[in-house]
């Protein structure tokens, strides 16, 4: 069964070559090759500040990430497919499955088994992508079948997963999208992939997540365009969730002035409903951002302003209103030193964007100021706890550079600096600053 779960999008290929006739020459070889190193001081993944034996791993970490994907696509009027494989590991990572086999395990409080596994950084030889596309199977709709990645908008509801070494979200989905213009909708369902380095993730098998979502895209006028959306998550098939009972789901809309122009807006507004284990959820969560785009200047800057903001609630409370950010990024937009994200947060964020080599290379420099709304019950990174009555967790300055001189090679460097706030002492002591340094270069060869 299993096999066949494997090969249905090439079946489905196949059939479909037999009837368009496929031509030979549209097949493609693709080759990403991407290796980043990061260094980081006071802190990792799992580790804020605590230098004791038992503390996990090492917190001034100088790791080697390396991400190779090399397959083939199939590019043809009607059809296309896709067939990729993906390597990802971690060299010098202080906490590497050799060294904490079971720290990525996800179980129940207090117990090792039944558990399935998100290793972040490693995972060999998996199944990036296995799909099939068909286009026009009624006017202006296509769909797709297979192991894909799926995303929209701003990636604040449904992102890529690009950044991570692994990627926290790959589905194995079928999706429908219509497209005429400007208009877009996309209705999809499937289950989101685990990430566990010893064994191949088969396609629609052992998923973390059972969903899906609806996302579509209007231009209402000629300076605003409205993106509608819905997001599901169940349990998925894999060992300990599939015992679980989780129905959440998210609606909402953003608002957001086209690109390009020099006035920028944006507001995006999440509700969350459903239930999990019992309790009624009852959450939310807004993004509002403003900037200028100064085009008449040389490096044409862009001053943004945003604010973010998430709910959160106690263990205690009889419903649920600590607000999941759905299948969105992380990084991106709450600090790339990945301390906090939108859930349970709220914080303003500055941030001044350049283009000194057109759309050869962009800049940012970004800084942000973390609150948590509900203190209690809230522990960041395992170590990182707020004193009591307080609910400033810190700053985060980042500086983020990206050059791309051609389509094949790209170079990316980051800094992040955290400044801690209000935080307890760890291991005894008060709690220091962060630094991270980030260079990446990515080789792409396809599309």
């Amino acid at each position: 069964m299993k096999k066949i779960v494997l090969l249905l999008p090439f079946l489905i290929f196949l059939s479909q070559a037999s009837i368009c006739q496929v031509d030979p020459t549209r097949f493609k070889f693709d080759l990403s090759v991407r290796y980043r190193f990061e260094l980081w001081d006071g802190m990792n993944a799992k580790n804020y500040g605590d230098d004791s034996e038992d503390a996990f791993g090492d917190l001034n970490d100088k790791i080697l990430l390396q991400r190779i994907i090399p397959g083939i696509t199939y590019s043809g009027s009607k059809i296309s497919a896709a067939f990729h494989i993906q390597d990802s590991r971690a060299f010098g990572w202080s906490l590497q499955r050799k060294n904490y086999p079971d720290l990525y395990n996800i179980c129940q409080d207090e117990t090792m088994s039944p558990y399935y596994t998100m290793n972040p950084q490693e995972e060999y030889f998996e199944i990036y992508d296995l799909y099939f596309e068909y286009r026009e199977l009624f006017k202006n709709v296509t769909v797709k079948v297979g192991r894909q990645k799926i995303f929209y908008g701003d990636y604040r509801i449904f992102e890529p997963s690009l950044w991570g070494n692994t990627g926290r979200w790959t589905w194995d989905a079928v999706k429908f999208s219509y497209k005429k213009g400007e208009t877009c909708v996309d209705i999809f369902g499937g289950g989101t992939k685990i990430h566990n380095p010893l064994k191949t993730s088969i396609p629609f098998t052992n998923t973390e997540f059972w969903g899906g979502g609806l996302y579509s895209h209007f231009r209402l006028t000629e300076w605003l365009n409205a993106e509608p959306f819905y997001a599901l998550k169940t349990q998925g098939s894999a060992k300990y969730i599939k015992n679980l009972q989780i129905n959440r789901n998210w609606i909402g809309l953003r608002l957001a002035s086209p690109e390009h122009q020099h006035l920028i807006y944006d507001l995006l507004y999440a509700y969350e409903f459903g239930s999990e284990d019992g309790k009624r959820i009852d959450a939310f969560g807004y993004i509002v951002k403003a900037g200028y785009r100064v085009a008449s200047l040389p490096a044409h800057p862009t001053l943004n302003f945003r604010y973010n903001y998430a709910s959160g609630g106690k263990e205690s409370d009889n419903m649920i209103h600590t607000f999941d950010p759905a299948y969105g990024a992380r990084a991106k937009f709450y600090g790339w030193m990945s301390i906090a994200h939108w859930s349970n947060i709220s914080f303003p964020e500055f941030a001044l964007e350049l283009s000194p080599l057109r759309e050869n290379m962009q800049i940012e420099i970004k800084y942000s100021r973390f609150r948590i709304p509900e203190t209690e019950d809230c522990l960041m990174i395992n170590t990182m706890k707020l004193k009591e009555g307080k609910n400033f967790l810190g700053d985060e300055l980042d500086i983020f550079v990206r050059y791309q001189p051609s389509g094949r090679w790209q170079y990316t460097g980051i800094v992040g600096y955290f400044n801690p706030g209000d935080l307890e002492n760890i291991n005894s002591r008060p709690p220091k600053d962060a630094l991270c340094l980030t260079f990446q270069v990515l080789f792409t060869l396809g599309d």
